[in-house]
């Protein structure tokens, strides 16, 4: 038979266990991050925090605030994703391959995944780009920790050249 002390020994664990999942959660996942620009750039860069109007700002981790990059658009479905994004790959340039990493190469056929948020779609420095097209665009260099790759997101300055 079990005893009452060792009954709330294991409710005791249970509870710390819980807590601690569900702060882990929000830490890494839920909760907001504020990265501040360290570019001076403010004609490419937007300034302030880079994750600002950013879905889920704690499963980034930012590698550098503002990364330019070229590439061919691929996978561009022209409808937004369920969080509002549009989200699509491009296949860079030689010179910008340095932002792929291994799942990027693994899980989108070695391309860099680019997504423009909600806040910045409406703004005359954004084209929403079609499959094909080949553009420049500029924004925070990110690892999606849950998938893993590197993504351009969000990226505030896209154009077609």
């Amino acid at each position: 038979m079990i005893k009452k002390r060792d009954k709330i020994i294991v409710i005791v664990i249970m509870v710390a266990i819980m807590s601690f999942g569900a702060t882990y959660a929000y830490v890494n996942y839920f909760g907001p991050k504020i990265v501040l620009q360290t570019n001076p750039d403010s004609v490419n860069c937007k300034q302030g925090n880079v994750l600002e109007g950013e879905d889920r700002q704690s499963r980034f981790t930012v590698l550098s605030t503002c990364e330019k990059v070229i590439g061919i658009v691929h996978d561009m479905k022209g409808a937004k994703e369920d969080d509002g994004d549009y989200q699509f790959n491009i296949a860079v340039d030689g010179s910008y391959k340095r932002f792929l990493n291994e799942q990027n190469n693994n899980q989108v056929n070695g391309m860099l995944v680019i997504e423009i948020i909600p806040k910045d779609q409406g703004s005359s420095s954004v084209k929403i780009p079609k499959n094909g097209d080949n553009i420049e665009a500029y924004g925070a260099w990110i690892t999606d920790n849950p998938h893993g790759w590197n993504e351009i997101h969000p990226a505030w300055k896209v154009r077609v050249l």
